[in-house]
C-alpha cells in the first residue's frame, strides 16, 4: 500500500512548547502523521477532471488515531465531505505529550482534493473561466456594478467554470471583493481565509492583495490566532518578499489589536455545512448568537473534550491547565455569532 501524504496541507498543527499554569511548567509536544493508509487511487477524488478542497476538525487519541471528524468547510462538492472524512480515519499519528504522556488532542486540516499524483493541481485556467472571470472583475470595478446581476455571473462561473484549484483560488479571490463591496465581511474574511489557503495557485499580486485583507479582517473581528498564522504565512511564501520593516509593522498592529477592549470579542459564522473551527485561547467565554441558531459548542483541547449543547449563552469556562484548544460551534449555516471573553 503506497503511502499518499501530499495531498494533506495542515493549516493547524497544535503546537510544541512550554506552557505555565498555576506555578507549574508543562511540557507539550504536538501529535504528529507517522503513517498514511490512504491508497494513492483513494485519495484521487477529481472524478471528470474537477478539484476541490475540504477543511476537516477531529480528535486525536491517545493511541493516535483519529475519531469525532467533522468536515466545516468545503468547496460544495457533497463527495468531497466523504473523501476527506475517509481520508482523517486513514490517518495514524503519534500522540500529543504532556509531560511525556500520551494525552488526546485536536487538529484542524485543510485537505486539497487534486487529480495529481504529486499531490498539487495539473489543471490550468481554462478560456471559458477566463472570460466570465475578466467580464466580472470589469462589473465589480464598474461606478453602476448592479451586485445581484455580479452574484448570479459569480455562481454560474462556480458552476459551469470552475474545476480545479487554480480556478477555485480565483473564484475566491471574485467572491471576496463581491462579499467586501456588499459589506458582509465575515463572508469577506472566510473568501479571503480560502484564497490565501490556495496561495500556490495564485498571481504573487493578488496573493499579496489577499493576505492582507485578511490579516486586516482577523484583525478586526478578533481573530488573533487566525492573524498569527496570516502574519508567519507572509514571511514564509516565496514571492511576496516581505521586508522585516514592513513584518515589524504588521507585527505591531496585531499586539495593538490585542490590546484593545474590543480583543474580547470574536467574531463567527457557521459555514453553510453549519459549522465553524478555529483555535481558541484557553479563557471563561460565553457566546451570543446574532443572527440565526446555534446548536452546540465544543472544545477540543489537550487532554480535554466537551461538548455544550446548552449553557453556552451563560458561561463556558475553560478548566485549568489546558492548553491548545481549538472550538468547535454547530447549528444553522449561516448563523452570525460574538464569542465573548468573561474578565471578572
Amino acid at each position: 500500500m503506497k503511502i499518499f501524504s501530499a495531498l494533506l496541507c495542515v493549516l493547524l498543527i497544535v503546537s510544541s512548547g512550554f506552557s505555565f499554569a498555576n506555578g507549574n511548567s508543562k511540557e507539550v509536544k504536538a501529535a504528529k502523521i507517522i503513517k498514511n493508509a490512504n491508497k494513492v487511487e483513494d485519495a484521487f477524488t477529481s472524478r471528470g477532471g474537477m478539484e476541490g478542497w475540504t477543511r476537516v476538525s477531529y480528535i486525536i487519541d491517545k493511541d493516535g488515531t483519529t475519531k469525532d471528524i467533522v468536515v466545516f468547510d468545503y468547496s460544495g462538492k457533497d463527495r468531497y465531505v466523504t473523501k476527506a472524512t475517509k481520508l482523517v480515519k486513514n490517518l495514524q499519528y503519534s500522540p500529543a505529550l504532556i509531560n511525556d504522556k500520551p494525552v488526546t488532542s485536536a487538529q484542524i486540516l485543510f485537505v486539497k482534493h487534486t487529480y495529481s499524483e504529486a499531490g498539487h493541481s495539473e489543471g490550468s485556467v481554462t478560456p471559458a473561466f477566463a472570460k466570465e472571470y475578466q467580464a466580472i472583475i470589469d462589473a465589480l470595478t464598474s461606478p453602476s456594478a448592479n451586485m445581484p446581476s455580479i452574484k448570479i455571473s459569480i455562481d454560474e462561473l462556480v458552476e459551469d467554470h470552475t474545476k480545479n484549484l487554480n480556478e477555485h483560488a480565483l473564484a475566491a479571490w471574485l467572491k471576496s471583493i463581491y462579499y467586501y463591496k456588499n459589506e458582509d465581511f465575515l463572508e469577506y474574511m472566510r473568501q479571503s481565509q480560502i484564497t490565501v489557503d490556495l496561495y500556490e495557485y495564485l498571481p504573487i499580486a493578488i496573493l499579496a492583495k489577499s493576505t492582507v485583507n485578511l490579516f486586516q479582517s482577523q484583525l478586526y473581528y478578533g481573530n488573533f490566532n487566525g492573524a498569527s498564522e496570516t502574519l508567519a504565512r507572509m514571511g514564509s511564501i516565496d514571492g511576496l518578499n516581505l521586508s522585516q520593516q514592513t513584518h515589524q509593522q504588521f507585527a505591531d498592529a496585531l499586539k495593538a489589536s490585542k490590546a484593545t477592549g474590543s480583543a474580547n470579542v470574536t467574531k463567527g459564522q457557521l459555514s453553510h455545512l453549519g459549522a465553524w473551527s478555529q483555535a481558541y485561547d484557553p479563557s471563561t467565554f460565553k457566546v451570543e448568537v446574532s443572527q440565526g441558531n446555534v446548536d452546540s459548542v465544543e472544545l477540543r483541547c489537550n487532554d480535554y473534550q466537551q461538548k455544550y449543547v446548552e449553557g453556552w449563552e451563560n458561561k463556558i469556562e475553560f478548566p485549568a491547565q489546558t492548553s491548545d484548544c481549538i472550538l468547535l460551534i454547530r447549528g444553522e449555516a449561516g448563523s452570525t455569532f460574538d464569542i465573548l471573553e468573561i474578565t471578572s
